[in-house]
């Protein structure tokens, strides 16, 4: 059963200087409180709510393109995914709805069109562009939670010092099993036991319920954390392989205006001003709705033929 959570955001105040006086002789203004400098935090704290602002939003920078397709746009450069010939059988039966493969999300079987919980990685990729391309980390004594904006969702990493179990031992889960440590300043995340009906992305690359994901997450500086990954699936994967360097910015500078966190500007905000609210918007994907939004705009674009 999924927890209700909240999220709250206090946004920073700036109290300007006011210079005071009437007289030829005035008074010298208050100064302004120090900036807190770069430095002033602990790398070993991750905790805060974390937006997306690299641009890949998949696991990996890949072009999962058909032979005879055009290349890439600009200076792009991709790397192919190590896919077997499993693995690659596997990938040509998801039809997602998004990127080079994309097709009409009406014959598509992206398991976001049913309301499916999406998983493990595909949550941490923040993979929407727009105001919910974020995810909060929470650090308790004996475990980190991650909640998710999207899908309201949320896992927990354990810190207790437990190892992981065996697969063997394990019924696969959505989020699989995950248990974490710090190697230095970086906090290591290994994660098993994964339901093998998600997809690592929204392009639709495939993982079996052996795959092993490790994430490695360091704080650069007080508002940026930096995220990389490493799935390792022999079955699907001829080697293990590593995502881009995901980064991520703090709440702060991204509902100040500090850092352009949030993409291209969009018709509403031509500009590119913050569409982020400090507030949980709860955003649930309900089957009941996903399915009537189906029958009425996804179908019908699509030239599928409603049933009744």
């Amino acid at each position: 059963m999924r927890r209700p959570w909240t999220l709250a955001i206090a946004a920073s105040l700036v109290i300007g200087s006011l210079a005071f006086g009437q007289s030829a002789t005035k008074s010298a203004p208050a100064k302004a409180p120090p900036a807190k400098a770069a430095a002033d935090f602990n790398p070993r704290d991750i905790s805060g709510v974390w937006y997306r602002v690299s641009a890949i939003q998949t696991f990996s920078n890949v072009d999962p393109r058909q032979p005879g397709m055009p290349a890439g746009r600009g200076n792009q450069v991709y790397q192919e995914a190590p896919l077997t010939a499993a693995g690659k059988a596997a990938f040509d039966k998801n039809k997602p709805g998004y990127g080079p493969r994309a097709s009409s999300p009406a014959f598509g079987n992206d398991p976001m069109g049913t309301c499916d919980p999406l998983g493990i990685p595909r949550m941490v990729n923040a993979e929407l562009a727009g105001a919910h391309a974020f995810w909060e980390l929470v650090q308790n004594k004996d475990r980190v939670f991650q909640f998710m904006g999207f899908h309201h969702d949320w896992r927990e990493i354990w810190t207790d010092g437990r190892q992981l179990p065996s697969s063997k031992d394990l019924e696969p889960a959505w989020d699989g099993y995950s248990v974490g440590h710090w190697d230095g300043n970086t906090f290591v995340v290994d994660t098993i036991g994964l339901d093998d009906r998600t997809w690592l992305d929204k392009f639709g690359y495939p993982h079996t319920d052996q795959a092993k994901l490790q994430e490695r997450y360091r704080r650069l500086d007080r508002d940026t954390l930096e995220l990389k990954m490493t799935l390792t699936d022999p079955e699907y994967y001829s080697r293990p392989w590593d995502s881009d360097t995901k980064i991520f910015k703090s709440a702060e500078v991204c509902l100040t205006g500090k850092e352009k966190c949030l993409g291209d500007p969009v018709p509403e905000f031509p500009t590119g001003e913050p569409r982020i609210k400090n507030w949980d918007e709860q955003v649930y994907c309900v089957p009941s709705e996903e399915y009537k939004f189906n029958q009425r705009v996804r179908d019908p674009a699509g030239g599928k033929t409603p049933t009744k």
